[in-house]
């Protein structure tokens, strides 16, 4: 059961946080785990079953009006244009590059560092910690064909 705040439900569910708390003010049955006090933070709430009844208090798109239709893209629109200003929102490419030197670096560290620290920290043999480098380097290569196996793109 996966625990969310206020921010991260309304993000779940793509609405604004406004929205999230008129529901909570006109639904005395919403599932509510802990309710907090201030931004948001302190309340607490069953991802899934928060999902599942906003779902059923939300109007369909088809019940939206071609106006009301519009304006709802012209908000994500503008909600979108603003967390790529403040940074909240990271294009995908700049998201990449950090990621793969993130990865690099970890890697680096964990090949060649690792095995010699924990040589001179636990008195390892040459033999010994070349078979760490050897099992970390194929607990590594798991995670990216784990990564690749996720469908993302450029996850090799």
């Amino acid at each position: 059961m996966p625990i969310v705040n206020k921010r991260e439900l309304a993000a779940a569910a793509g609405i604004a946080k406004a929205t999230l708390d008129a529901k909570l003010a006109e639904d005395p049955d919403f599932p509510v785990l802990r309710r907090g006090i201030g931004r948001g933070d302190g309340w607490q709430f069953d991802r899934e079953e928060a999902l599942a009844r906003l779902a059923e208090l939300m109007p369909s798109r088809e019940e939206f009006s071609r106006t009301q239709q519009f304006m709802a893209l012209r908000v994500l629109r503008m909600e979108r244009q603003t967390a790529v200003e403040v940074g909240a929102l990271l294009p995908a490419e700049e998201a990449r590059t950090a990621l793969v030197r993130a990865l690099t670096g970890f890697r680096r560290s964990m090949t060649n560092d690792l095995p010699v620290e924990a040589g001179k920290l636990l008195g390892l043999s040459r033999e010994q910690q070349r078979k760490l480098r050897a099992m970390t380097e194929d607990a590594l290569r798991a995670f990216v064909a784990g990564l690749h196996a996720s469908g993302l793109p450029d996850a090799s």
